[in-house]
């Protein structure tokens, strides 16, 4: 069987590190930081990689990456290709996407500095209680997902971090574009099912791969109110982590 090419959609916050590096050697990488390669001075081959870095911009297209990658990278090819991304449980996520966004954990002093100089910036008190930052982290989400500017209310870098997943996998229609969806949790039995999709002969083995964690975390967890909040802001990526592929419970 001839190996297949195939597209992966990096959504944030969801071990993107490390999928890249398991994807190796079949995922070409770019500079993706210093000399960010636009499409147009790209080989076909390192498309995906360059669609993958949030700083490229994509117009009406930024949050429907899927359906740009469809209409304008592979016109010709898309059917053929193998295309698939990972859902991670969106509470988890969003807990993820504050600390690395918004809250890093800096200690007493640290945290107590970092309010007040955020409450400068948003004209809110602050305090540095977790709880109560990652309701004002919340309302920033809220925020951007209306913005008419992907640089408001905090630049570009969180508005993509936050996005939800769905727009970026599905069509005009609703349609999702991709060929499979992974939970998170199963990552290393997805890339291994994806690479026989592929005809890959390459397998791995999950207990020598560990996951790209933020050691900063502190076991907060976001009270019903929160919660609420995150099933409306991202009430249609909880209907894709609860249908994504999940191991022997969805063979």
């Amino acid at each position: 069987m001839s190996e297949r090419d195939f597209f992966w959609l990096h959504i944030k916050k969801s071990a993107g590190i490390s999928t890249r590096a398991l994807l190796q050697p079949y995922y070409v990488e770019v500079d993706r930081i210093k000399k960010p390669k636009t499409f147009m001075q790209a080989k076909p081959s390192e498309y995906n990689d360059i669609l993958n870095n949030y700083r490229v911009v994509l117009g009406e297209y930024q949050f429907r990456r899927c359906l740009f990658a469809k209409k304008f990278l592979y016109p010709d090819t898309w059917d053929d290709l193998f295309s698939f991304a990972f859902s991670r449980d969106p509470i988890d996520r969003c807990v993820s996407m504050y600390y690395y966004l918004f809250w890093k954990n800096r200690g007493f002093f640290g945290n107590a500095a970092r309010s007040i100089k955020k409450s400068f910036k948003s004209k809110r008190v602050i305090n540095y209680n977790t709880p109560y930052a990652f309701d004002v982290f919340l309302d920033y989400v809220q925020k951007a997902r209306s913005s008419d500017s992907i640089y408001r209310p905090l630049g570009n870098h969180f508005t993509t971090h936050t996005a939800p997943m769905w727009g970026d996998i599905t069509d005009e229609d609703g349609r999702v574009l991709l060929d499979e969806v992974y939970r998170l949790d199963r990552l290393i039995e997805g890339l291994n099912r994806a690479f026989e999709r592929c005809g890959i002969s390459k397998r791995l083995a999950s207990e020598s791969v560990e996951l790209n964690k933020n050691p900063r975390r502190d076991g907060f967890t976001p009270n019903k109110n929160q919660i609420r909040k995150i099933q409306q802001i991202y009430s249609e990526d909880f209907d894709i982590y609860e249908n994504a592929w999940n191991g022997a419970a969805s063979a």
